[in-house]
């Protein structure tokens, strides 16, 4: 799932496992890094 944070300059992205009740946090960085990156493989 993909928060953007602060109008769009941020990115967060993480991970979510409902049945542990766990969130992973996979990525966080401006929107001009999350272009450069496969958020589906991170």
């Amino acid at each position: 799932m993909v928060f953007n944070i602060k109008g769009n300059s941020y990115r967060l992205v993480a991970k979510f496992n409902f049945e542990k009740q766990w969130i992973f946090i996979r990525f966080i960085g401006t929107h001009q890094e999350y272009e450069k990156i496969d958020a589906n493989i991170i």
